[in-house]
């Protein structure tokens, strides 16, 4: 079970990286929210990754990272950035201080998962096997991100694969309007809720005659029929 250190003081954040977890369920994930409990919470959770707030109440991230990778208990565990500061000499600055990835807010769940796998990949703690999905007649590949109907393959815009991959992940239970839009948004962002509508509506037009298993439920959201 992947265990999961985030040091970050927003707890919207927070919420928004746990939801994003949910998406593959086996990780464990604790949070700390300040400079000075760092290190030492780090240490005694032995964590297989850190996300790492630039900006954090007590320090800077960066000096934060420099005390992890100069001490021997914590140096080997990777570390993935989240800054809302865009500029290249900030991700290499980042990046030549050891961390292993650079995440720049607001950023999509799928984006964050995708790189915290990577990263557990090349540290050796991720399997190696590619996550795929059956359910329905429908085969989801979310490494490739390709979605295949009785041997067609789907041409789907990159929110209308995350909703899909959302809702087979979660077949039959309903996940609300909220949870997705919320994970395949980019945090921080206002997402107009008419545009989960507008996905639901191609999803089913593409699907053909398998667009009956995405179901409606009224007032609370959306579910995938197996």
């Amino acid at each position: 079970m992947p265990r999961i250190v985030i040091v970050e003081d927003d707890p919207k954040i927070v919420q928004a990286v746990e939801k994003t977890l949910t998406m593959a369920p086996g990780f464990s994930v604790d949070w700390v929210a300040d400079c000075d409990r760092a290190v030492a919470e780090v240490i005694a959770k032995k964590p297989d990754l850190v996300l790492l707030d630039v900006r954090i109440p007590g320090g800077d991230g960066r000096v934060l990272l420099r005390r992890f990778k100069e001490n021997a208990a914590t140096r080997d565990i990777p570390v993935i950035m989240l800054t809302g500061a865009a500029g290249e000499g900030d991700k290499v600055l980042g990046l030549n201080l050891g961390a292993d990835d650079y995440v720049v807010k607001p950023f999509g769940a799928m984006e964050l998962m995708a790189r915290i796998q990577a990263v557990l990949r090349r540290t050796g703690v991720a399997k190696e096997r590619r996550r795929i999905i059956r359910v329905g007649g429908l085969v989801l590949d979310a490494e490739s991100r390709t979605a295949v109907i009785a041997g067609r393959r789907l041409r789907l815009q990159p929110r209308e694969f995350e909703v899909l991959l959302l809702l087979a992940a979660h077949a039959g239970k309903t996940l609300s309007r909220d949870f997705l839009i919320e994970n395949t948004s980019a945090y921080g962002r206002r997402v107009p809720t008419r545009s989960l509508d507008t996905h639901i509506k191609n999803l089913r037009k593409k699907l053909g005659a398998k667009g009956a298993v995405i179901a409606t439920a009224p007032k609370l959201g959306y579910r995938l029929d197996p």
